[in-house]
């Protein structure tokens, strides 16, 4: 069977080689495509039951935020209250199932950022791994997923991350409705506006790089460039 390689993959092997080339390094070659197979698909694994024990984690605080909402709403805030003339307890009421559904909505935005990241990390495994079992006669990972793939194949992190939008849409929905029963038109759409910032906010803050490890690595080239200089002979003066 002839093995096709896209410009990626041969890119991801050629990094992943580096100066690894040659028929005197075959041996030492498909030995570490072995290794790296097998630390690929038990990452993949790995990754993937993490994922479902954080779905599950989100889910429960979804359920438990849903509860504290609907116990909220069922406050009777006319009772002893208004008689007495405490009128900020009763706006404080009021506030409570706002707070709660922008926290909702607020943790959904995380739920959704989340579940992408997974899913991106899963494609970048299963691409990693075809790419690896391509330089190998036995391709197992490739062929149980041509033999899955149909009409029904849908992906289970494309599915997480529906789920999170539709959470996330419910929240959104719910947090204007009580804006716009406490506060009027002039509350709904300032938050909505609130709503759109954290999105955006969130989505600028959380795709900011993270520290490269690789570098702290341009100060030793600059150190090995004084090192070269300094073991130089100097020119002979006339």
């Amino acid at each position: 069977m002839k093995v096709v390689t896209e410009q990626a993959d041969a890119e991801f092997m050629q990094a992943f080689f580096e100066n690894e080339a040659g028929s005197q390094h075959d041996e030492r070659r498909a030995a570490k495509i072995q290794q790296a197979l097998t630390t690929a698909v038990g990452q993949k694994n790995r990754e993937s039951t993490l994922v479902w024990q954080h779905a599950i984690t989100f889910l429960a605080l979804f359920v438990f935020l849903y509860a504290a909402l609907g116990a909220s709403l069922t406050l009777d805030l006319s009772a002893g209250n208004a008689s007495h003339g405490h009128k900020s307890i009763e706006y404080a009421l009021e506030a409570i199932p706002v707070l709660i559904a922008f926290s909702g909505y607020f943790i959904a935005i995380l739920y959704l950022f989340h579940c992408k990241t997974s899913a991106r990390r899963s494609e970048s495994w299963d691409r990693a791994i075809r790419a690896l079992e391509a330089q190998d006669p036995g391709s197992l990972f490739t062929a149980v997923n041509a033999r899955s793939s149909g009409a029904s194949d849908y992906s289970s992190p494309a599915i997480a991350t529906a789920l999170a939008l539709f959470i996330g849409l419910t929240w959104l929905v719910i947090y204007n409705y009580l804006t716009f029963t406490t506060s009027g038109v002039m509350g709904s759409v300032i938050s909505l506006f609130i709503s759109t910032m954290t999105y955006v906010i969130l989505d600028i803050q959380l795709l900011k790089p993270t520290h490269n490890h690789a570098a702290p690595a341009e100060p030793e080239k600059e150190e090995e460039k004084e090192k070269a200089e300094e073991t130089r002979t100097p020119p002979e003066q006339d």
